[in-house]
């Protein structure tokens, strides 16, 4: 049955905060960073960029369930998602699958420590990791109302702001403790950033919809380019390495950020798009201190994480020496 935003011309309001773009980006890193750290387990390779991935995407996992569950607007939204399930919905698939995906995560961290069964919970991890990144691209285009929600190329778009995401974070996190960042982290990083610049620019409205604020839709293409440039600049300047991964964040959430705001503000079938509105809520200053505090607080977990799980490394060699 046709909805009235299907026939008549008047956009509806935007509805979607900076929860929502934020809650993609971190799960999706997080998503990407256990995929890559499952890929070096199953190899037997990179012990420490490993448990750094680990670390990022537990970490990333936690502040984006969060972020996902504020977006809710309400506990009681959550708790009905779990008492009355209905697994139809991707909304409800991700209130299960979330959990499962940070046990995982956890799990594959303390086995890469200990050394037991490590390639076994490394590949649980990285199918719930696929399983993350195919249930973000879907909580977004199964929804019939908005049009640019319907780009085939999303799917791909969202696992390359995962791995950007994901490879920033890891290389910001592994940066602060002072650890030598791979160069190979960061070329990634660079070539992720990169392809998240072309999606953020590709990913425009239909013929016949005008932004009223194009300029700054089409700049936030830019923070990948420049994402890309500064993890290629890391490669010769280690000292760039903290700058480099957080902008290749930054890049996965510019591209989440154009999404969710300028997505919602084209409606099916009217021809005002109310991007103006998206625009100013995206750059309020509660957005802006929701971004900052999360990075925070998503810091601050990995580091313990990252810390303790090296301490148990450095435990378990010493236990073999005695």
């Amino acid at each position: 049955m046709p909805k009235v935003i299907e026939l008549v011309n008047a956009p509806p309001a935007v509805t979607w905060g900076v929860m929502e773009p934020l809650a993609l980006a971190l799960l999706t890193a997080a998503a990407g960073a256990v995929l890559l750290a499952g890929i070096l387990s199953l190899a037997g390779r990179g012990a420490d960029v490993r448990r750094l991935l680990l670390s990022a995407g537990a970490a990333a996992t936690v502040i984006g369930m969060g972020a996902l569950a504020l977006s809710l607007g309400s506990p009681l939204h959550l708790y009905m998602f779990l008492v009355s399930p209905s697994f139809s919905s991707w909304t409800t698939l991700g209130t299960f699958l979330l959990p499962l995906f940070l046990a995982a995560t956890c799990l594959a961290l303390y086995l890469d420590a200990t050394g037991h069964a490590r390639r076994n919970a490394a590949a649980l991890a990285l199918l719930l990791a696929l399983g993350v990144l195919t249930y973000t691209s879907r909580e977004v285009g199964y929804l019939q109302g908005r049009v640019m929600w319907h780009w085939k190329l999303l799917p791909v778009a969202f696992a390359m702001a995962g791995l950007a995401g994901g490879a920033g974070l890891a290389a910001l996190l592994g940066a602060l403790r002072r650890q030598a960042v791979p160069a190979g982290l960061l070329a990634l990083a660079a070539v992720a950033s990169l392809f998240c610049a072309g999606a953020t620019g590709l990913f425009a409205p239909p013929t016949g919809f005008v932004p009223s604020q194009p300029a700054f839709w089409a700049g936030l293409a830019v923070v990948g380019v420049v994402a890309a440039a500064l993890c290629l600049a890391a490669l010769r300047l280690g000292a760039l390495a903290p700058v480099a991964g957080l902008a290749s964040y930054l890049a996965g959430f510019a591209f989440y950020a154009k999404v969710i705001f300028l997505g919602q503000s084209i409606p099916r079938n009217a021809f005002t798009p109310v991007d103006a509105e998206a625009v100013a809520r995206l750059v309020s200053v509660p957005s802006v201190l929701a971004v900052l505090g999360s990075l925070a607080f998503l810091l601050a977990l990995g580091a313990v994480l990252s810390g303790l799980f090296t301490n148990a490394v450095a435990a378990q060699g010493g236990h073999s020496h005695g």
